[in-house]
């Protein structure tokens, strides 16, 4: 960490709290990628119902990020983040002790619900204890997680589960979460809580359980031999219904779960899209590469971990030139190049077979790492730029809402996907039932381009349209 003069030593002690505490979170985003398949064997599972250890953590962090700001509000920051980590340090201690899919699951569930809280509470301890003049130096505090577990995720599941058994996976999180307790409670400075608007209990039911049906009939597709079935249909109509349910309620409160209205800026609406569709890219795309490695090619959890690290060192070594770039050139812009360098990298993948060469795939996957870290901060400060003018509770709501999004699009992403490989293998594809699934991703990615399109336009004409005169200046 940075220790440079000008920063009271204080901060970069929180600054380790909090990077522990994110490093659990984001860490077990993409840890159990490796492990589907070593999963479904050891719990006697078919892989759309194991694919639910992965969504069913997304969606829990998507449901409970929007709450951050109030629970952060009404008791306290120090509260909020201390009673995460033990929330999350136990859902990890469920998960290693888990006895089938459905208990992993809840597990998973109740992980997610503490790792949803810890980056967005982590985020405000931080930028509260810095102050506007070192925030830029200290903010980079929370991009640590957020590059080193992509990289560090997939190997080290790899040799956990060719080392220990899968339950190591998870339980490798309660000494960082012990750790990170002790630290906590001796470290993070006490707040008050004060009385703030009413939670949105009524969002905070229809929103997660309209998704959680929605997601479920789109898993049960891979099952019933058609999708006119009523164990497809009705739990999509039931979810939509309730996620109709929840915009109907949204735009009539003061104080929704998600800001809808935030979306009649069409700057941040493009950018939402792109970010939603850019989550089921990158995060539901994950999934399928070490799928092909582990049972069309027979490959071992590390050699697995191995291999699709490329595409989290590609993130890497462009992060660090993101945001100047963005400055720039503008976050449309260099999402929009991201997404074709995506595709680029993308193409190669569409020809899987038992015998593709791993120089191929290696160098396909790496290209599709550039693409994404190409993506993913540009949109977000896109999105925030927009609605800079609008305050700070504004652009909380904002970062808040790209985050779900996000989550939300990787959820609904794996689960397409994995109900398309499923389709595909049993259809009698065999390896090239993976290159298929990959030509769905790559629709998707084509899709996607058109939101980061007007997303560039949008900005264009911002940077180009005449100064508004003096007396029309908003305040």
């Amino acid at each position: 960490m940075d220790t440079r003069p000008g920063i009271d030593p204080f901060v970069w002690r929180l600054g380790t709290v909090t990077v522990l505490g994110s490093v659990m979170s984001v860490l077990d985003t993409t840890i159990v990628n490796v492990a589907l398949d070593p999963l479904a064997r050891a719990l006697h599972a078919d892989l759309p119902s194991i694919a639910w250890v992965i969504t069913s953590y997304l969606l829990a962090i998507a449901a409970v990020t929007p709450v951050a700001g109030w629970a952060a509000r009404r008791h306290g920051m120090r509260k909020v983040y201390l009673v995460s980590l033990l929330l999350f340090t136990l859902g990890s201690l469920a998960c290693g002790l888990a006895w089938s899919t459905e208990s992993l699951v809840i597990a998973r569930v109740l992980q997610g619900a503490g790792g949803g809280l810890l980056m967005p509470v982590g985020q405000m301890l931080i930028v509260r204890a810095a102050g506007r003049e070192n925030l830029g130096r200290v903010m980079g505090i929370l991009a640590v997680p957020t590059v080193l577990a992509p990289v560090v995720g997939p190997t080290l599941g790899g040799f956990l589960l060719e080392t220990v058994s899968w339950r190591a996976i998870f339980l490798i999180n309660l000494p960082i979460g012990a750790l990170a307790l002790y630290l906590g409670l001796r470290i993070l400075p006490r707040d008050a809580g004060h009385p703030t608007y009413h939670l949105d209990l009524i969002g905070l039911a229809l929103a997660p359980i309209g998704l959680t049906l929605l997601t479920y009939g789109l898993t049960e597709t891979a099952t019933q031999p058609s999708v006119l079935r009523a164990g497809v249909v009705l739990p999509v109509a039931a979810g939509l219904l309730m996620l109709a349910a929840f915009v109907w309620h949204a735009r009539r409160i003061e104080h929704p779960l998600l800001d809808l209205r935030l979306f009649g800026n069409r700057t941040y609406s493009m950018a939402s899209l792109a970010s939603f569709a850019n989550g089921a890219i990158s995060l539901g795309g994950l999934i399928i590469l070490p799928l092909y490695l582990q049972s069309a090619r027979g490959e071992d959890a590390i050699t697995t971990g191995l291999l699709v690290a490329p595409t989290a060192v590609g993130v890497v070594l462009v992060m660090r030139n993101a945001g100047a770039l963005c400055d720039r050139y503008g976050g449309g812009r260099l999402a929009l190049c991201g997404t074709l360098v995506q595709a680029v990298g993308t193409v190669p993948l569409l020809w899987l077979d038992a015998d593709t060469s791993y120089t191929v795939i290696v160098v396909a996957i790496f290209v599709r790492g550039l693409g994404v870290g190409f993506v993913g901060m540009p949109l977000m400060t896109a999105a925030l730029v927009s609605i800079s003018h609008e305050g700070m509770s504004k652009s909380q709501d904002a970062s808040a809402q790209l985050n779900v999004l996000q989550r939300v699009g990787g959820s609904l992403g794996t689960a397409v996907f994995i109900v398309i490989l499923q389709r595909e293998s049993r259809a009698g594809a065999g390896a090239s039932a993976f290159g298929d699934t990959f030509g769905w991703v790559l629709a998707l990615t084509l899709l996607s381009l058109v939101p980061s399109w007007f997303l560039m336009k949008l900005e264009t004409q911002r940077r180009t349209a005449p100064p508004l005169p003096a007396e029309m200046t908003p305040l």
